[in-house]
C-alpha cells in the first residue's frame, strides 16, 4: 500500500509540475517576455501523466505537441524545456526544436510538425527493438484527430502482423484542432478501430490518474511481454483553446464548466487527503516548492547563453557537429 501511495503522490506533483509550467508559459507570453506560442493541455494532466508513469528511461516516448505532460512525465527536466523554448545554446536541440522537442538521454524522439507522420516512425522504433532482442517498448501517444492521419492504419496493421512492442495510447480531448470530434468522426469512441487488426484495447476515464496510470501499466506489460500492440483509449477534455491565440469561440462554455469540476488535479488531490497520504499544509508547500522550481529554471533559461553563427548549421548536415 505504500508503494502505491508513493505512486500517487508522485503523479500529482508531475501533473502539478506540467500545469504550473504551462500557467508559466501562458504568463510569458502575455507579458511579451517570450516569443513561442503555446498549444496548452490543461485538464489532460492525468493522461499525459499516467502514460509515461508505467515507462522506464530506455523505453521510447513519441509524444504530441499539446504541452509538456508527457515529457515531464518521462523524465524531462523543466530548464531543458525552457532552455529548447527560449532557443537556447544548451538546449537538447540546441536552440533549434522549439516547441519540438526532444531528449535522447531519455528516449523521447524529436516531435515531428505533420501530425500523425510518426506513426510509422513509431512502428519502426518497436521493430527495432524487437530485432535487437530488447525488451524497449515504444509508446505512441497520440490525439484523436490525429488518428485520421492516413498514416494510422497501416502502421496499426504492421504493428499487428509483426507482433511489435507498442502502445498506442490515443488521448481523446474531445476537440481535433478548432472543431469538435463529432464533425470528425461518425462514433464516439476511436479504440474499437484497433479490433479489425486483432489488437486488444481498453477505455478508460481519463480524468482519474490512478486508472490512466493501471490501464497502460497494463499495456506496457503486455507489450513487454512480446504480446504485441496495445491500444489505450483516454476519455479526457481539453480545457485549453487549441492554441495560445484561440479565441475558443466554438467552445460550449457550459461544457467547458461541467468538464472543470472534474480536474484531473482536484481529483487526485482529494483522493490523497481522504487517504491521508497529504495533508492541507503539506499540498500548500508541495506547490510552492513546485512554483519555485519552475522560476529557477526560467530564470537559469533566460541567464543561458544564445546559440552564436557558428552553430547556425550544427546538427542540420551529416558529419561534424552531429549529436551523436
Amino acid at each position: 500500500m505504500n508503494g502505491q501511495n508513493d505512486i500517487l503522490e508522485a503523479l500529482y506533483r508531475r501533473m502539478i509540475l506540467v500545469r504550473f509550467m504551462e500557467e508559466t508559459h501562458d504568463r510569458l507570453l502575455k507579458e511579451g517576455k517570450i516569443q513561442l506560442m503555446g498549444h496548452f493541455g490543461t485538464g489532460q494532466e492525468a493522461v499525459a501523466v499516467g502514460v509515461t508513469g508505467p515507462l522506464r528511461q530506455e523505453d521510447i516516448l513519441f509524444g504530441t505537441h499539446r504541452g509538456v505532460g508527457e515529457f515531464i512525465g518521462k523524465g524531462m527536466a523543466p530548464k531543458d524545456i525552457w532552455l529548447e523554448y527560449m532557443g537556447k545554446k544548451d538546449s537538447p536541440c540546441h536552440g533549434k526544436g522549439g516547441l519540438h522537442l526532444c531528449d535522447r538521454e531519455r528516449n523521447i524522439p524529436g516531435l515531428v510538425a505533420t501530425l500523425g507522420s510518426d506513426f510509422s516512425i513509431a512502428v519502426g522504433t518497436a521493430l527495432a527493438s524487437k530485432m535487437k532482442g530488447t525488451d524497449q517498448v515504444t509508446l505512441y501517444f497520440v490525439g484523436e484527430g490525429t488518428c485520421n492521419q492516413a498514416d494510422a492504419h497501416p502502421s496499426m496493421c504492421m504493428a499487428a502482423l509483426w507482433k511489435l512492442p507498442i502502445v498506442f495510447s490515443v488521448c481523446t480531448n474531445q476537440f481535433c484542432e478548432l472543431s469538435y470530434m463529432c464533425d470528425h468522426y461518425p462514433t464516439g469512441d476511436v479504440a474499437p478501430r484497433a479490433a479489425a487488426y486483432d489488437i486488444p484495447f481498453e477505455i478508460v476515464d481519463g480524468q482519474d490518474i490512478e486508472k490512466t496510470y493501471e490501464a497502460t501499466r497494463k499495456a506496457v506489460e503486455h507489450a513487454r511481454g512480446g504480446n504485441g500492440p496495445y491500444l489505450v483509449e483516454y476519455k479526457t477534455y481539453r480545457m485549453a483553446t487549441h492554441f495560445s491565440g484561440d479565441p475558443g469561440t466554438y467552445v460550449n462554455r457550459d461544457e467547458l464548466e461541467e468538464w472543470g469540476r472534474r480536474d484531473p488535479i482536484v481529483l487526485c488531490r482529494e483522493m490523497l487527503l481522504e487517504r491521508g497520504i497529504l495533508s492541507e499544509e503539506e499540498d500548500r508547500k508541495l506547490r510552492d516548492g513546485i512554483q519555485a522550481e519552475v522560476d529557477e529554471a526560467v530564470e537559469a533559461a533566460f541567464a543561458a547563453p544564445d546559440p552564436g553563427i557558428e552553430d547556425l548549421f550544427k546538427d542540420v548536415y551529416s558529419g561534424e557537429g552531429v549529436i551523436q
